[in-house]
């Protein structure tokens, strides 16, 4: 008999500690730097306690979770958390039954089946933000369709729980579960104080059946739609492969199953700044750089040298996945959709300006905002202000209007189905970047990379290379940039407070994130910056020309629909309106 591990639970729980474990960090080395750095207000004093607090105990410390099981069991959290029976509460993934030092259960109770659903449910919505307004709803929403859907629930429970075996270590070298899970049931207490005991439960060799509870939700959400029942004939079949196609374990997989979560569009928590349009944002800019270095025409050629009986493949994964490609032409987005795309967002040439209005001021608010930024951190830095010949002085506000104004561009060019064309753009990515890194298709170009092989490609079929290095660090340096702009958008309407923490750019102990591309610090912003504006060729002159502030642009937002017949004739004066 095996616990149930539930590996998506886990996976939320993994990320949580992270960032407070970072928070941590942050807050630490403010306090230990105080002659410096003036030391912890009070505030931070107080979020620092919680934070040793939350790290100190093996009880779940995801918000969204929390808020889930405090709305389904209909008692405040703190209340749940101190009955450590409590079957609503997991520890790293484990719930209720599975805590259980002996005699565990081999399946999940009902409660608990129902609380794991709801939870999938909520996931595969991108309903993961628990202090959104409306969140206790749509717990409620999930729960009725749970519950109007409990007999396929408990069938894909009852035949999924048990049929994945795996260890524990296997999951966290997996960088799926938190390794502080080693010993949560016995001794329990504070994860630091069991790293040097021998005997723990459970250990790195245990075996336990893992269970996602997205896919899981995934899978009967499929089901009922197709109007399966519980009593059909052929429903472990239907299980079996509905689940493996949600999850990926075979080729097929939706976009839903990768962890790109898809939270409402219209849910717009800053009147001009919606946050999840600028997520959009992200992927798009991402994947118009890697369009400039070509790399989904040189997979297009791939396949057509494929097809042609040009390339020496052996039977296997390669050789189905560019079959699978060619046959599945008509579903995926196509160039000129992704021009159109581009220009709408960013202003980029090649789309059809019949049905789009670029976004014509893109470029300029982007190298002003990326120009300022630059700015700001070279005057911090004394010996940098004695060597430049050009005296820069950029403050805190001009900055934030500078960003404000780039994110509130993006943010209405990309309202509408750019959001799910960018999730569609982000599933091919992997494909493509997976697709070039394989050692069949690297051998038969004589190539030790993917750009190499996009080298190759570009020089011999497809009229010359392209500077594949400057594409890249475009691509990643821009991510960052909207990344961080995403992140802090609150920041960019505050009268008050810094914009970009000097501390952080001038203290060497708080610079750097793990995952630049997903949580940029603010010195990954300034990083990123240096190397756009290097990678672009622009000089000190036109850096301290972009940084200089000017009027905003006239931005709405949100689009703004207007009768063709209008929108020809005022493009025929010359007077230029926002983009839809």
């Amino acid at each position: 008999m095996n616990r149930i591990l539930l590996v998506d639970l886990g996976e939320r729980e993994l990320k949580e500690r992270q960032a407070l474990r970072a928070r941590r960090q942050v807050l630490e080395t403010i306090q230990n730097t105080a002659d410096t750095s003036g030391g912890l207000s009070a505030r931070q004093l107080e979020e620092l306690a919680g934070i040793v607090e939350k790290l100190a105990s093996d009880v779940v410390a995801d918000p969204f979770y929390r808020k889930v099981a405090a709305t389904y069991a209909q008692k405040p959290w703190d209340e749940l958390a101190d009955a450590d029976d409590s079957e609503f509460v997991h520890k790293y993934g484990l719930i209720g039954t599975q805590r259980v030092p002996s005699n565990f259960l081999d399946a999940l109770q009902a409660s608990e089946r129902e609380i794991v659903g709801i939870c999938g449910l909520l996931q595969i919505e991108g309903t993961t933000d628990d202090g959104r307004r409306g969140f206790v709803q749509k717990v409620s929403a999930a729960q009725g369709e749970y519950r109007e859907c409990r007999a396929l629930f408990d069938a894909a429970f009852e035949l999924l729980s048990k049929k994945y075996l795996v260890t524990l270590r296997s999951q966290i070298q997996s960088r799926l579960i938190d390794e502080d899970i080693y010993g949560c049931i016995e001794p329990g207490g504070d994860p630091q104080d069991r790293k040097t005991v021998k005997e723990m439960q459970p250990n790195a060799t245990d075996k336990v059946c893992v269970l996602s509870g997205r896919n899981l939700a995934a899978v009967v959400r499929k089901l009922a739609a197709d109007g399966v029942s519980a009593n059909d004939p052929w429903l472990t079949s239907r299980i079996e492969n509905t689940y493996e196609m949600q999850s990926g374990v075979v080729g097929g997989a939706s976009p839903s199953s990768f962890d790109i979560p898809l939270p409402d569009l219209e849910e717009a928590t800053d009147g001009e700044i919606v946050r999840e349009n600028l997520d959009a944002a992200q992927a798009i800019y991402f994947s118009y750089q890697l369009e400039e270095a070509r790399m989904p025409q040189v997979v297009e050629r791939i396949v057509e040298l494929f097809r042609a009986g040009l390339l020496p493949l052996s039977y296997g994964k390669t050789g189905d996945y560019l079959y699978g490609y060619y046959k599945k032409a008509s579903e995926r987005i196509t160039e000129g959709e992704r021009r159109d795309l581009y220009m709408r967002a960013f202003g980029a040439p090649g789309g059809d300006p019949s049905t789009n209005q670029p976004n014509r001021e893109f470029n300029d608010l982007w190298w002003r905002f990326v120009s300022s930024v630059s700015s700001f951190g070279r005057q911090l830095t004394v010996d940098r202000m004695f060597r430049s010949q050009i005296p820069l002085s950029v403050s805190q506000e001009q900055v934030r209007k500078a960003a404000r104004d780039l994110a509130a561009s993006l943010s209405r060019n990309c309202y509408g189905i750019a959001y799910q064309f960018s999730k569609e753009l982000k599933t091919l990515i992997i494909e493509y970047r997976d697709l070039l890194s394989d050692q069949e298709i690297r051998t038969s170009f004589g190539a030790r990379d993917m750009w190499q092989v996009m080298d190759q490609v570009n020089a011999n079929y497809l009229g010359g290379t392209r500077n594949s290095h400057r594409y890249r660090t475009q691509a990643k340096c821009g991510a960052i940039v909207i990344a961080w702009l995403a992140r802090n958008h609150q920041r960019l309407t505050n009268r008050l407070g810094e914009v970009i923490s000097t501390n952080a750019l001038t203290n060497p102990q708080l610079r750097g994130s793990d995952r630049p591309m997903e949580d940029p610090t603010d010195w990954d912003l300034l990083q990123a910056c240096e190397q756009l504006i290097a990678v672009g060729g622009i000089g000190d002159q036109r850096v301290e020309d972009f940084s200089q502030p000017v009027e905003s642009p006239t931005i709405t937002s949100k689009p703004i629909e207007m009768p063709q017949m209008a929108r020809d004739a005022l493009d025929s004066a010359g007077i230029s309106l926002p983009g839809f």
